[in-house]
């Protein structure tokens, strides 16, 4: 029973001997790896032949020292399986040597092992530039699908390979609410213009609050660029209707009412006892500015009459206020109990500018009260009230 104990002890020590060891050889290991220096690093390898990591980073300075990384590499991918980044490197590696079939064998295996970003977005970048359409779209959908961050240079990359926005919307873009949004915030950005309708819609779809910050950006940008029918479109799609009051959708954008900033003047909406606008002049605003716009669409060349009612309080005989559409401009009388009234104007274009303007009287000092307006209402000189596309 002594000698089982004795032996029994000794293979104790031995143990708690070799663990020691094998600390002592991963901590001396691990130092010398941080000191990040071609040759301590080989050392640090030597000790743990077995570390991926020591491997791969010894792999990346051989490759800036100018020599062939490949059976770090090799190593590295055979002690890793899952691991993706040795097998990217090896398919780069063999595309710069022109050894596109091994580049494209590595590239795709990188892919099978790991289902992340980074393998998808390297194929697409490789099939790009090998001019591969088909496989460029497939890898490019892929990894877009799970993308994070900043996406821009993917969206670059497709407008590299096509300038068609159909092909890149369908062929690119996944199914996914998130990278639709960021695709449209690309095109706003970059001033596609022709490209954001069909995205504005489907994002609009999705009827998500949240973006709509985004879609009313996408309006504007479309009616900036005078097309109405896409404008009106994406508006109704986002489940605002044409013409507007004063009571909805109160955004500010798009086809809605926009108070204008100006010094001294400050803008409210008024529910009772109608819904209308309530301009209020401090005294301090300029002597003439633009206080309050709404596009309108119009048929051009079309004769029309615009038609309002309004109410002034503390603003002298003449307001200084006048509505201005087409070229025609008429005064808005002051009145404190309220007055209506009325201009006749053709329509320039098929998107026209109404626009509420201050101009301080001659003779008089700057405005000091308010003015509110209701039914502000645009028919054609027949009397029938306009439709719009």
């Amino acid at each position: 029973m002594y000698y089982v104990s004795r032996i029994v002890a000794i293979f104790a020590v031995a143990g708690l001997l070799a663990a020691t060891w094998i600390s002592i050889r991963l901590a001396r290991a691990d130092a010398l790896f941080r000191s990040r220096e071609p040759e301590p690093v080989e050392r640090a390898i030597a000790l743990e032949p077995g570390n991926s990591e020591y491997l791969l980073f010894r792999a990346l300075q051989v490759d800036y020292e100018g020599g062939d990384p490949s059976a770090l590499l090799e190593r590295a991918a055979e002690l890793n399986p899952l691991n993706s980044a040795p097998r990217i490197r090896l398919g780069i590696a063999a595309e710069l040597r022109g050894d596109f079939a091994t580049a494209e064998t590595q590239l795709l295996s990188a892919a099978r092992v790991d289902r992340q970003f980074e393998p998808r977005w390297t194929l697409a970048n490789f099939y790009f530039r090998r001019g591969n359409a088909e496989e460029f779209w497939k890898w490019m959908r892929a990894a877009l699908e799970v993308s994070y961050g900043d996406r821009r240079p993917a969206f670059d990359l497709c407008w590299r390979m096509s300038g068609d926005a159909s092909e890149i919307f369908s062929r690119a873009i996944p199914e996914r609410h998130e990278v639709i949004g960021a695709y449209l915030g690309y095109l706003l950005e970059t001033r596609r213009v022709t490209a954001v309708s069909p995205v504005a819609r489907k994002l609009a779809a999705a009827n998500d609050p949240a973006d709509t910050a985004l879609l009313l950006a996408a309006c504007d940008m479309l009616i900036d660029a005078k097309e109405a029918a896409l404008a009106s479109e994406l508006w109704r799609a986002m489940g605002y209707s044409l013409p507007v009051t004063f009571a909805a959708p109160r955004v500010g954008a798009g086809f809605d009412w926009r108070p204008l900033p100006v010094q001294g003047v400050s803008h409210t909406n008024v529910d009772q006892p109608r819904p209308m606008h309530r301009i209020t002049f401090s005294g301090q605003q300029p002597e003439s500015c633009e206080l309050l716009r709404r596009v309108e669409i119009l048929r051009a060349g079309g004769r029309y009459m615009l038609r309002w009612e309004a109410r002034t309080q503390g603003l002298g005989l003449r307001s200084g206020l006048a509505w201005t559409i087409g070229g025609e401009r008429a005064a808005i009388a002051s009145n404190e109990n309220g007055s209506v009234g009325e201009l006749a104007f053709t329509a320039p274009a098929e998107l026209t500018a109404l626009t509420l303007v201050y101009e301080r009287p001659s003779g008089e000092a700057r405005a000091e009260g308010l003015v509110e307006v209701w039914n502000v209402t645009i028919v054609p000189a027949l009397g029938i009230e306009i439709v719009p596309r």
